[in-house]
């Protein structure tokens, strides 16, 4: 038998310059015709949240995590990120928008203490995404505190030794040839998996052949149900299994005359390749004779290698070569075509990742808390991990989810009837394994209707919110007026002319919500007009299901559905409201002037000394902040073209000359931070100050403030927190009514009581950590409030930017000092 070598992809360097020009003259053109190829990038999605199970009245705390589908990076052009929470009959009860940076988000839902019991769902989606189905569905258990019934098991376990099943038993044995193909006197590798009512089964077996009856190999499953055995086709066969003394028999899959077996070779002629082995028989060979097939390296579609194979009548063995630094991390799947772009073989088979390996030591303990030492043993590039951190007795973290598998296996198998992350913590993610569990789960490949480009996409990724309406003016031509938007608590200040006679439209804000927006309409000397405006509802393309129609994993919980109740010893309660004694408080009414004034007071040094100003909005509207400074008295303002200088008109005072004569300048303060530019004043608009304070005796700040003492004050959140907005009435204010949520900084558990140490165990989260960096070359340390705490449990999940992922579950015993 004749081997014909194929090396491609910089192998052999004889072989090099025609696989490049093969693939530079011809890939475009494969690609461009063929249906089942793409190289548009979907997206990835990674849910992690603080537990799994909850009370009402608890918050959901998460990190989400977006990834490219090629490469698990982050995806850098991902920012709208929909968080949609879904009720147990699977209708919407919310949708929040998060702002994804890097591939990163994190946030919270509040859950309502009214509630019901149930299985919820949240599901993670972008309008990108809507084209294509896919995305992460996390299911969440929610328990209700008024109701101490829960009707809803733990997942499925298969190394647990369940109860019966109630069923009737119903055994089936699924059959999947190595390449989609079984081909006449060939050996082929054959999987299977054998079940009873969708539940693994593990059993042993026997093939035989249907014409003689001879038993020709056995075989036996896994705890999962899954197994795979080698056959020489050159007959009928069947397998049989003995269950309690009955004989199930199943029928193999019927042999085909014509094929090819695309096979990965357990040993590679160069430890950087893998060898990949096309065979076929003689029939085939002859049939496809001088017809040139494509190989194709992709994932899902998306197209990472073409290797053209041209077939000869005497060859029915065939080798390529890829580098390993071309293939995919994880799944890779390869796909033969022919001449008419048709699908004739494929196999898929495990490039096992290179991920994070991490280690969680103790560094220091106190009483009241611990310190953990998180080092990156394999030192690849910094990662950013989330952390959740619970007592180790809990019960309210099912751990069925991972990073590692929700990214490099999920999106690519169909329903096993167990979980993923499971198989992958038992086997260790191990060759063997995986491409045994990918030869019996792989999806069959998702068609985009020819839709090569990401222009032709139906849904467009999103950036922002966008805001757009009309205006009504007593001007009939508004040609060359402007529409301005502003707001101090998203620092925005925008202005463009309108679209059309009447409409404007600002698009890609980052707009929190909720918060406030103010928009005018400027003319052609940038003079506010009166105007009336009419803001349009639709904020975002986007519109999540109002029914949740993705796919939910399930683990067959036959022999779990149970009924059980809580016993009420061990039942958490929420806090009721503490009803405080009616306080009449004296208080008297502050103007918003008032009170900013005393805002602004109480952070300067010598109030005696110092004259606050708060700017009369209506006056200053339109007016820069050095026009404004040649108002305040005790200060004269030098000023050219480029150049501002701040000194004191009253003359200088004791010590404020320089050695030349010249006067001091005031020193200045922006937002409390030195300025000692005066020329960054320039271009600064009144429109984002809240107020001035001057010393010109300099009293409280030493020989620096000799020349006197100037504050300014813009209009931080913080700064105008609670005061009313400018009244100009040729300036509309509103509040926005869709944009992003913003997470909240810091962890804080639900104020909920435990009757004892034992349920605080089971219930209770100790911390949630949504971003921790991880250098990769330094310690990296993590301090842990575990109060009564002594044994405490992480679950860890994390990526870096090249794509290398973290998972880890760690218990701690807290060990004494």
């Amino acid at each position: 038998m004749k081997t014909y070598l194929l090396s491609c992809l910089l192998f052999y360097a004889v072989f090099n310059a025609y696989c490049q020009e093969t693939l530079s003259e011809k890939s475009n053109d494969i690609l461009l015709e063929n249906n089942y190829l793409t190289t548009i990038e979907k997206e990835k999605f990674f849910l992690h949240t603080n537990k799994t199970t909850y009370y009402t009245g608890e918050k959901i705390w998460f990190k989400a995590y977006i990834a490219e589908g090629s490469s698990n990076k982050p995806s850098m052009n991902t920012t709208n990120l929909f968080v949609n929470f879904y009720s147990p009959e699977k209708k919407l009860i919310s949708s929040q928008l998060f702002y994804a940076e890097a591939g990163f988000a994190h946030g919270e839902i509040d859950l309502n203490p009214d509630l019901p019991a149930g299985t919820y769902y949240i599901d993670l989606d972008t309008n990108k995404n809507r084209n294509f189905k896919s995305g992460s569905v996390v299911p969440i258990q929610l328990l209700s505190i008024n109701n101490n019934e829960v009707t809803e098991g733990p997942s499925y376990d298969p190394t647990a030794n369940s109860p019966q099943a109630i069923y009737e038993p119903n055994y089936t044995m699924a059959f999947y040839p190595e390449s989609q193909t079984v081909l006449t006197d060939e050996i082929n590798t054959i999987a299977f998996t054998i079940q009873n009512n969708q539940v693994p089964v593990k059993a042993s077996g026997t093939i035989k052949d249907d014409a003689t009856g001879e038993t020709v190999t056995r075989f036996m499953s896994d705890v999962y149900g899954m197994g795979k055995f080698n056959l020489l086709y050159n007959s009928s066969f069947s397998a049989e299994i003995n269950i309690d003394g009955i004989v199930k028999k199943f029928p193999l899959p019927i042999a085909s005359p014509l094929g090819f077996i695309i096979q990965k070779k357990l040993q590679s002629t160069d430890a950087n390749t893998t060898s990949i082995s096309l065979k076929t028989n003689s029939a085939t060979a002859s049939n496809y004779h001088n017809q040139s097939l494509i190989l194709v390296l992709h994932r899902n579609g998306f197209t990472k290698s073409i290797a053209p194979i041209e077939i000869n009548k005497i060859t029915t063995n065939y080798q390529i070569n890829f580098l390993n630094e071309n293939l995919f991390s994880g799944i890779n799947t390869l796909t033969l075509f022919d001449t008419n772009n048709k699908p004739i073989s494929e196999y898929s088979f495990w490039n096992e990742p290179k991920n994070i390996e991490l280690d969680v030591t103790q560094f220091q303990t106190t009483n009241d808390s611990i310190t953990l030492n998180f080092s990156m043993l394999n030192k690849l590039a910094d990662a950013n991990l989330s952390v959740s951190v619970l007592p180790a007795a809990t019960i309210s973290y099912n751990n069925q989810h991972n990073i590692i598998t929700e990214f490099q296996l999920k999106p690519y198998l169909k329903e096993t009837g167990f979980g993923l992350a499971e198989y992958y913590n038992k086997t260790k993610g191990n060759k063997h394994s995986m491409d045994l569990l990918i030869q019996t789960a792989i999806k069959n490949n998702q068609f985009l209707n020819n839709i090569k480009s990401e222009d032709e996409l139906t849904f467009k990724q999103e950036h922002g919110v966008k805001i757009r309406g009309s205006i009504n003016s007593k001007d009939k031509d508004l040609s060359k007026h402007q529409v301005m938007l502003s707001s101090t608590e998203n620092n925005i200040l925008l202005i463009k002319p309108l679209k059309g006679e009447k409409q404007f439209e600002f698009d890609s804000l980052m707009l929190a919500h909720p918060t406030k927006y103010k928009l005018a309409l400027l003319n052609h000397k940038g003079e506010f007009e009166k105007a009336s405006f009419y803001i349009y509802k639709d904020f975002i393309t986007y519109r999540p299901d109002s029914l949740l129609n993705k796919n939910v994993p399930t683990y067959n919980k036959v022999g779990f559905e149970t009924v059980y109740e809580i016993d009420e010893e061990y039942l958490p309660l929420l806090m009721d409201e503490e009803v405080l004694d009616e306080v009449l408080i004296k208080s008297k009414i502050e103007s918003d002037k008032e009170i900013l004034k005393e805002r602004i007071e109480n952070k300067v040094r010598s109030k005696g000394f110092t004259k606050v100003h708060i700017p009369d909005e209506k006056r200053f509207v339109g007016a820069d902040l050095v026009f404004y400074l040649r108002t305040l008295p005790g200060v004269k303002v030098i000023q050219d073209t480029r150049f501002v200088s701040l000194v004191n008109s009253r003359g200088p005072g004791a010590g404020s000359l320089k050695k030349d004569g010249q006067q001091e300048q005031y020193l200045l303060y922006y937002d409390d931070i030195p300025m000692n530019d005066h020329s960054e004043l320039l271009g600064i608009q009144m429109f984002d100050i809240a107020s001035v304070s001057v010393n010109p005796t300099g009293a409280g700040y030493g020989i620096q403030g000799a020349g006197g003492v100037i504050h300014i004050y813009s209009k931080t959140p913080e700064m105008m927190k609670g005061i009313g907005e400018i009244t100009n009435p040729d300036i509309k204010v509103s509040e926005t009514e869709f944009g992003f949520s913003l997470p909240t900084e810091t962890f804080k558990n639900a104020e909920i009581y435990y009757p004892n140490q034992s349920s605080e165990e089971l219930y209770s989260s100790i911390d949630w950590v949504p971003n921790f960096y991880l250098n990769a070359k330094t310690p990296n340390y993590l301090t842990i409030s575990t109060k009564k705490h002594q044994n405490i449990k992480l679950f860890i999940n994390g990526m870096n930017a090249n794509g290398q992922l973290v998972y880890k579950m760690v218990t701690i015993n807290k060990e004494s000092n």
